[in-house]
């Protein structure tokens, strides 16, 4: 069995066509889309908030049925099927939160059955496999990135409770670096689909996040060793991405570096002991000198991101001062003047004076 999707060719005309709205109507006239359906952003998010009203109201009509989260998880992944398979919809928000509630409802009616229990740990997995499977069913990088974070939740919940105790955030945290890091080596590869990107790019940039909030919950709030650990991760884990990201010239490793600087200075205020506005003061000098040393390394070439000022050439203004000119329409010329009659000019009988 074919899955439907965008081939190769199509996903990078979409691609183009939303990132550029003057080229939408041309590449739609031209059909290099093929006959795939996309939205832009703003109607994304409307469908997205539809399909939340849709499935709620949905899920309340099988409240009466047996097994009503699998009897409704089966149709809405039919219903999403459907649109994605028949109707050629893709990334329009409606299909995928609906594909998303219905394969979480099939593994939560499994979850239902067997009611074991001491073993939460496995039904978020199995959550996080669901929503893993349907982001790459959709070639959607926020359902994958949310995938991620519910097995480095999985993972600390290997042995305690959510609410309870005993949960590992190191190993959590641990889970959360080594993904990072095989995305930040994976998304040096050159790739066919620009949905591989965007998925490898949503790791990148929120897994360092999220370990560090896991090693930050495992440290605690005093300057201990666990702190010195968390501390030096995210100094690291900085490092590296402003590095790569210089070195690549790409959005993801720079835009995860900013997240970092946030979390050193979270993990800086206990090992800092000065007040706060020299806290303040010593933040912003070296924020300062970090961004003036990232804008002359990324002047150097202009391939991928670069912080160089487009250049026009001389006589450009002269250029276009005559091309203006030339394009404005000559005005047109004075209408004679009207043919005075008989009588005043204002209210008849000369009262003007003119006759």
């Amino acid at each position: 069995m074919i899955i439907a999707r965008p081939t190769v060719s199509e996903e990078r005309w979409l691609v183009l066509a939303l990132r550029y709205p003057a080229l939408r109507q041309k590449v739609e006239e031209a059909g290099s889309g093929g006959p795939w359906k996309t939205t832009t952003w703003l109607a994304r998010c409307l469908g997205f908030v539809l399909g939340v009203v849709g499935t709620g109201m949905f899920a309340g009509m099988l409240v009466s049925f047996p097994s009503p989260w699998l009897l409704g998880g089966l149709v809405m992944v039919l219903v999403a099927e459907w649109l994605v398979a028949q109707r050629r919809v893709i990334h329009s928000g409606v299909e995928e939160i609906v594909y998303l509630c219905g394969a979480i409802s099939i593994v939560v009616q499994i979850l239902l059955w067997n009611r074991s229990g001491g073993h939460e740990e496995v039904g978020v997995a199995l959550i996080a496999a669901a929503a893993l499977l349907v982001g790459w069913r959709l070639l959607n990088p926020y359902i994958t990135t949310l995938a991620a974070a519910l097995l480095s939740l999985a993972v600390a919940m290997s042995s305690g409770h959510l609410f309870g105790g005993g949960m590992r955030e190191m190993e959590a945290g641990a889970f959360c670096a080594a993904l990072s890091v095989g995305a930040l080596m994976s998304s040096g590869w050159q790739w066919q689909r620009p949905s591989t990107d965007r998925m490898l790019d949503g790791l990148v940039v929120v897994m360092p996040w999220l370990a560090y909030g896991w090693l930050a919950a495992w440290s605690g709030s005093d300057a201990s060793v666990r702190g010195q650990v968390a501390l030096a991760f995210v100094l690291a884990f900085l490092v590296l991405y402003v590095v790569v990201g210089v070195k690549r010239r790409s959005h993801a490793p720079l835009i995860g570096a900013l997240g970092l600087v946030v979390c050193m200075a979270w993990a800086l205020r206990h090992f800092v002991v000065w007040t706060l506005h020299w806290q303040l003061i010593a933040a912003g000098l070296a924020l300062l000198a970090t961004a003036i040393v990232v804008d002359r390394l990324l002047r150097v070439r202009l391939e991928g991101v670069t912080s160089r000022p487009l250049e026009e050439t001389s006589g450009l203004d002269l250029l276009q001062v005559a091309a203006a000119a030339h394009l404005t329409p000559r005005p047109g010329e004075a209408p004679p003047a009207p043919v005075q009659g008989e009588g005043g000019g204002f209210g008849g009988g000369g009262a003007s004076g003119k006759f």
